[in-house]
């Protein structure tokens, strides 16, 4: 393992553990300044201070018991990529959380410093929420077409 993959590895495991003990300074360390998380039913998040934003109201709310499970990890000069499997307690509705599971897929770049930073992160749900689970409104329900007559 070549010590870039081995540095991108360390950010992984450094994340969850700031994500799983609620450390939102020590989370947002881990991203470059001009960040994009893509997130299920949310728009674009970029930038810090929206990605402070987001990750502040989600550890407020619950997201936690973060599983993150490398499958693939690739380095291309001053990038590397990763893909794997994830699986997480996320707040819902009502205050409850529910538990969640899935895929990312996060890139990386090498900083003029030699730290490596998460530049862009895309998570997939393998859950479908009911309507019940959803906090997403849902669209207005367009009329009923009228039914042919009978003659």
């Amino acid at each position: 393992m070549s010590r870039s993959e081995a540095a991108v590895r360390r950010l992984t495991q450094e994340w969850v553990l700031a994500c799983n003990t609620r450390q939102l300074e020590e989370l947002m360390e881990l991203y470059a300044p001009d960040a994009l998380v893509l997130r299920s039913n949310l728009p674009a998040i970029r930038g810090a201070v929206a990605v402070r934003e987001f990750f502040f109201a989600s550890l407020e709310a619950g997201l936690g018991e973060v599983a993150l499970d490398p499958m693939r990890v690739e380095v291309l000069g001053d990038l590397a990529h990763e893909v794997g499997r994830y699986s997480a307690l996320v707040p819902g509705t009502a205050g409850k959380r529910r538990e969640e599971r899935g895929k990312y897929l996060w890139v990386f770049a090498k900083q003029a410093s030699g730290d490596w930073k998460l530049v862009s992160e895309c998570w997939s749900s393998d859950l479908t929420l009911s309507g019940a689970e959803s906090d997403i409104p849902k669209p207005a329900t367009l009329p009923a077409k009228p039914q042919p007559r009978k003659s």
